[in-house]
């Protein structure tokens, strides 16, 4: 056992895992210790009403890069990679050009979402969506480049700035305000602290570019605003619909009580799948390009991590009431019940969460975005249903078992592509 762990952790691959897992611990520790503090400043409205503009947000930045940072990792040649960064950049100008258009219509905006609120801060969207996209298409620029150290840096200096501004602003009373006006600032900030420091070493070969290859590397990859696309967008929606669907039914507080859960069970796990993913992805692409084998690394790696939820998530089932009280206060109590009924969804996300970029390498987005389209549905049907009887508990039941259905066969499909790559060789 101990050879095995010494082989596994003697790898470079493991090791940048371990560097970006490292920043991200304490990216997520930070989290932690600061979340105690705003959920006594803060009221779960306050969260909701963030929930609210994250979505947005979220669904937004997808548009602005249509997926195409994903490509800038597969191109053997570096001038394709870099066409991909400046194509990804001027949809994610135009879109936010788009987007400033809409300023005079807020209010308009925030009555569809019924959240009167959201019109006072449709401004900070398009700013958001600007500093969230060129950190995306960066941070794929610098998995390509093996420059995690950075990744790493944006991490944690985005987490210090956020928690700090919120509980700042929290301090002057700017309540819902202030949990947004954090959101958008902090990102900026990190951005401009991360293309300060890789600028010489990393960042100056992206102005060696030029129009006809932006248009080339468009056609190329077109498969990826095709399908994946599409598949972003059917997730990203997925994601929010507990929010959008449940809000009508029981109101804001219940709402901002289910997002704190979902933070609470989903970031940190998420947080682990993201740099697995982002090492996982580099290594495999150059296996795969050199067309040697990768079944040995993924199920090394799914060994670990599937070893690491078995001995891990039970104690933390037992003991979520108690976690909840102490660092959130008893008002949140009702979290610690919906994180336990999440907990099937939950078991199977870091897996997933790792290794879906296998559906980009094969070229199987069209596959990747009917099943996102599929689990969505039944997502909306699931919480339709759950919210008919009246029980907010039944709907999240509900929306957890879909859940892990579809990571189940998502990760059985997987596994499958992966064999029929080795029969290949």
């Amino acid at each position: 056992m101990t050879q095995f762990m010494s082989k596994i952790w003697s790898s470079p691959s493991a090791r940048n895992v371990g560097k970006l897992l490292s920043a991200n611990i304490v990216a997520q520790a930070i989290g932690i210790l600061v979340y105690p503090v705003l959920t006594r400043i803060y009221s779960p409205d306050d969260f909701a009403l963030l929930s609210l503009f994250t979505s947005i947000v979220g669904a937004l930045t997808l548009l602005a890069t249509a997926e195409y940072q994903y490509a800038i990792v597969l191109p053997k040649e570096e001038n394709k990679a870099r066409a991909l960064v400046h194509l990804c950049l001027l949809i994610t100008v135009v879109l936010v050009g788009v987007l400033c258009l809409s300023l005079p219509f807020s209010s308009m905006i925030a009555n569809i979402f019924k959240a009167p609120e959201l019109a006072h801060w449709w401004w900070a969207v398009p700013v958001s969506v600007a500093s969230v996209s060129i950190w995306n298409i960066l941070n794929y620029w610098y998995i390509r480049s093996g420059a995690f150290t950075r990744i790493s840096g944006y991490q944690i200096s985005q987490s210090l700035l956020s928690m700090g501004a919120k509980i700042g602003f929290g301090a002057l009373k700017w309540m819902r305000g202030g949990l947004i006006l954090a959101t958008v600032l902090a990102p900026i900030l990190s951005l401009a602290m991360s293309i300060g420091m890789a600028w010489k070493k990393y960042l100056r070969p992206l102005s060696l570019v030029r129009r006809k290859e932006v248009h080339e590397v468009a056609v190329e990859y077109a498969n990826f605003p095709k399908f994946n696309l599409f598949r972003a967008l059917v997730n990203s929606v997925g994601q929010s619909l507990p929010i959008w669907l449940l809000t009508p039914w029981f109101g804001l507080e219940d709402v901002g009580k289910l997002s704190l859960a979902l933070m609470a069970a989903f970031v940190p796990l998420n947080i682990i799948a993201r740099a697995c993913y982002q090492v996982l992805f580099q290594r495999v692409s150059k296996l795969v390009q050199m067309r040697l084998p990768i079944m040995p690394s993924l199920m090394r790696f799914m060994g670990w991590i599937g070893a690491c939820m078995v001995v891990v998530m039970p104690a933390v089932y037992i003991f979520v009431p108690q976690l909840v009280r102490v660092l959130f206060g008893a008002e949140w109590i009702d979290s610690a019940t919906i994180i336990r009924l999440l907990f099937p969804y939950i078991m199977l996300t870091p897996i997933c969460g790792s290794i879906c970029f296998l559906s980009d390498i094969f070229a199987k987005q069209k596959i990747a975005m009917w099943m996102e389209t599929g689990y969505v549905a039944s997502v909306a049907v699931a919480l339709f249903m759950g919210s008919q009887g009246g029980s907010f508990l039944t709907a999240i039941t509900a929306y957890a078992w879909v859940g892990f259905g579809y990571l189940f066969i998502q990760l059985i499909w997987f596994i499958s592509l992966v064999r029929q790559y080795q029969r290949t060789l």
